[in-house]
């Protein structure tokens, strides 16, 4: 279920198992990683920190925290998601996603400098030894936003130039070249890429949130349809903020 996306029936099949038997932690992870997949931030930290708490073994028993930190940073609590990451990356070194979460959390916080040394770690990560062009432009998409927070706005622009050269089926980044280009005066291209980001959500079944693209620019890239990650917990996990 899990593998191929089916993260309500995988959320109802792991509340089943617990109706008849509560003591299975397994199925708390289950439950709380299919939870954090919908979105269900609450709901899913709760089942997490059963997870993690267990001395139980299973197989997804080293990710929970890595799923764990992310229902806290979208919660803010920034503190517990920085525990939870670097738990994370003690059971499984160098991981980039949770180095990419740490990123966002002292982001967050305002350490700017230590931000950029786990963003470049999470790009590294993602990078190699195979690449991953949709987390590479995550990454990318959000050292922007550290870029802006310098007051950088032609670094932002470069960064979200590579973002859109990695994976071009990102709304988030298409919106951010956006309000870049109108920083830089780039009307045209800011049109376009509104154009793009409005193209990215049509194939997702949405709408931009201030719908004032116009008409028919001619697009920067044609985004590919973005495809919908399925993640298994038992395998490295990819989590996207």
């Amino acid at each position: 279920m899990m593998k191929r996306g089916s993260f309500d029936v995988a959320a109802l099949a792991a509340t089943t198992v617990l109706k008849a038997r509560p003591d299975v932690d397994r199925a708390h992870a289950i439950l709380g990683i299919a939870l954090n997949k919908q979105k269900k931030y609450e709901e899913a930290r709760a089942e997490l920190e059963k997870a993690t708490a267990s001395t139980q073994p299973f197989p997804e028993r080293r990710h929970v925290p890595h799923f764990l930190g992310w229902c806290c940073y979208h919660l803010g609590d920034f503190a517990a998601a920085r525990a939870a990451f670097e738990s994370h990356l003690k059971a499984v070194p160098g991981e980039p996603d949770s180095t990419f979460g740490l990123a966002l959390v002292a982001l967050g916080e305002d350490r700017l400098d230590e931000a950029q040394t786990l963003f470049d770690a999470a790009l590294k990560g993602f990078s190699a030894p195979t690449p991953r062009p949709v987390d590479q432009a995550r990454v990318l998409t959000r050292m922007s936003d550290l870029a802006l927070r310098r007051d950088d706005v032609a670094k932002a622009e470069e960064l979200l130039d590579r973002a859109i050269k990695a994976s071009p089926s990102q709304h988030e980044t298409w919106a951010k070249v956006a309000r870049v280009k109108d920083r830089l005066g780039k009307t045209a291209e800011a049109d376009a890429a509104r154009a793009n980001e409005q193209r990215v959500l049509d194939a997702l079944g949405r709408r931009a949130p201030d719908a004032a693209a116009p008409a028919n620019p001619p697009p920067t890239t044609t985004p590919a349809t973005p495809a919908s990650p399925a993640v298994p917990p038992q395998t490295a996990p990819q989590t996207a903020p």
